[in-house]
């Protein structure tokens, strides 16, 4: 029977109606559209890439740290955002389990073949294969190191230095080197590898006397001082202690340059431990324990101090000058003299006694450097948050200038360098660049730090120091060597992008800038306030360093956490 509306009309609509029902009933499954994964997988994909290409073209001028930072959050946003829509496409296919086997397949797969290395400079993350066979050269054993056993090497330009180098960034503490006594090598053949071998992890740098060399690593959980021989590379002594230093951004091990005096060096590990060792026959004369002067233990310190102890020692008047450090937190009582002054310490370099104190600040990564400032010698020091300069025989605060930074984050790493008649230099990374500050004296003697000039564009030194010649600055600068002019802080070069040095190190010999490349090689620049000239890029080590390189005469000693070379470059003509 029909339904009818009220006329008798037979109702189709409801019949209509019915019949639909009656068909869905039948189907097992409605059907729906499924979403465009492709497309939407496309326009994740192609989005990234174009919020990270503007991110290393416009960011990263600015830092290149920062501008990565930011990649890696875009990229892992978008891959986990595509894997979810795969995820999804397979479920929808009946197969919810396949992207989760294949991730994870995939991960374990990458992490058996490759192992976690560090971060760069930069916070690009550095993976080496597992069978990588230059993971770690063979190493001396620290116990095989003996004068008595070494047959001695008939004295040559081989194995004694031309000129000594007794310390941090060369013998002026500048990193200028007055007179280049080798001739640049035309190709890689004409610099002669002396001897090439492992050596324990550590930042620090190389000083040399005559026939040895000498150094900071770390050895297992054995912090070292050791002594080699600059003409093979034998092992003739190391001191050594109980003491790891380690940081999942920053490394293992020592990271400053010791200080040679005569015959005694002078070296500070990541610990705290403060050494004066006679360098012909490796015997401890004093050592110093600045956690424990200072009352705190490694813990506590490198809470507020993260990456360890990284100055250099200064030798001055006598005196051993070091930063101290001290406890900020209330809950750690200061020591008496950390109370006194936290910011450095001075000791009698003969005895080992300590002259003085002094400083509030917190301590940095910068070594203290000896300038002349408005008729005054005195020690110049970059802190956690100020830089300040002291007088030599009592470490009275002379003067302040506030430089922002924090040793725990966007730490303080530059030392400052001498920049014209009572002017100096100072620069950092993660974007905060240099000033020119000049100090001056008031009719009453009271000195004032004030700042020339400031930029957050030029000079952004992160862990290298700028060096000045004449009225032209060069520095690696956000990665990328650059000169910039003294007097107004106008950018006069930089090296090109594609040839970026990174986080290394720089030295002057005389007309040729030697640039330390983070990825290991050696480039030799032509000296130029007008252009950069690159002379030749020498392929030395093959993995991340830091380290400040070492010209003693002809000799160029380079190293990093697990290898040195020393290169005896051609005779100058």
């Amino acid at each position: 029977m029909t339904d009818s509306n009220q006329d008798g009309v037979p109702n189709l609509t409801d019949d209509q109606g019915r019949q639909d029902d009656k068909l869905a009933q039948r189907t097992p499954l409605a059907v729906h559209r499924e979403p465009n994964f492709p497309v939407r997988i496309a326009v994740v994909a192609i989005t990234a890439g174009v919020v990270v290409f503007l991110l290393q073209h416009f960011v990263s001028e600015r830092d290149h740290q920062n501008a990565n930072l930011f990649s890696f959050g875009v990229v892992a946003i978008a891959l986990l955002t595509i894997l979810f829509q795969l995820f999804r496409l397979a479920r929808n296919h009946g197969y919810p389990l396949l992207v989760p086997i294949v991730a994870l397949t995939a991960a374990a797969a990458f992490a058996s073949l490759f192992r976690f290395e560090g971060f760069s400079g930069e916070m690009v993350p550095d993976f080496k294969p597992r069978f990588w066979s230059a993971n770690q050269p063979e190493r001396i054993p620290i116990a095989a190191g003996s004068t008595d056993t070494l047959a001695p090497l008939e004295p040559s330009e081989q194995t004694i230095a031309a000129e000594d180098s007794t310390g941090f960034l060369g013998n002026s503490r500048n990193g200028f080197i007055a007179k280049r006594q080798f001739e640049v090598p035309a190709d890689a053949a004409e610099a002669e590898v002396l001897w090439k071998q492992g050596i324990g992890e550590g930042w620090a740098g190389f000083a040399v006397s005559s026939d040895r060399v000498v150094t900071l690593e770390q050895r297992d959980t054995t912090e070292s001082l050791t002594c080699y021989r600059i003409g093979d590379g034998a092992l003739l002594w190391a001191v050594s202690h109980q003491a790891r230093h380690e940081h999942p951004l920053g490394g293992i091990g020592p990271r400053s340059t010791p200080t040679i005096m005569g015959e005694r060096v002078y070296a500070l590990g990541a610990t705290g431990k403060l050494w004066c060792i006679n360098i012909k026959t490796g015997e401890e004369i004093w050592n110093a324990d600045l956690l424990k002067i200072a009352g705190w233990n490694q813990t506590q310190s490198e809470t507020a101090i993260a990456w360890g102890r990284a100055a250099s020692p200064l030798l001055v008047d006598g005196l051993c000058v070091v930063p101290l450090g001290g406890p900020s937190d209330p809950a750690i009582p200061p020591s008496e003299l950390a109370k006194a002054g936290r910011g450095l310490i001075a000791f009698d370099a003969a005895s080992g006694e300590i002259r003085w104190t002094a400083g509030e600040d917190q301590i940095s990564y910068a070594s203290p450097m000896l300038l002349t400032l408005a008729g005054q010698r005195q020690i110049v020091i970059v802190n956690e948050s100020t830089v300040s300069g002291h007088r030599i025989e009592d470490g009275k605060r002379l003067w302040s200038f506030e430089w922002p930074g924090q040793s725990n984050a966007g730490a303080n790493c530059s030392s400052v360098v001498l920049a014209g008649e009572n002017r100096f230099l100072v620069g950092k990374g993660y974007g905060g660049g240099s000033a020119l500050v000049e100090v001056t004296a008031d009719v009453d003697g009271e000195f004032v730090a004030k700042s020339v000039w400031q930029s957050g564009r030029v000079l952004k030194t992160k862990f290298a120091n700028t060096v000045v010649i004449g009225d032209t600055a060069y520095a690696l600068s956000n990665g990328s060597l650059e000169a910039v002019a003294i007097a107004d802080g106008d950018q006069r070069w930089q090296q090109p992008r594609s040839e970026r040095s990174g986080q290394g190190q720089i030295l002057v010999a005389e007309d040729t800038i030697v640039v330390q490349d983070e990825a290991g090689d050696v480039l030799f620049v032509q000296l130029d306030e007008d252009q950069y000239q690159l002379e030749l890029r020498l392929p030395a080590l093959n993995s991340k360093t830091w380290n400040v390189p070492t010209i003693a005469g002809r000799h160029l000693i380079v190293r990093n956490d697990r290898e040195v070379i020393c290169f005896l470059l051609p005779e100058r003509k």
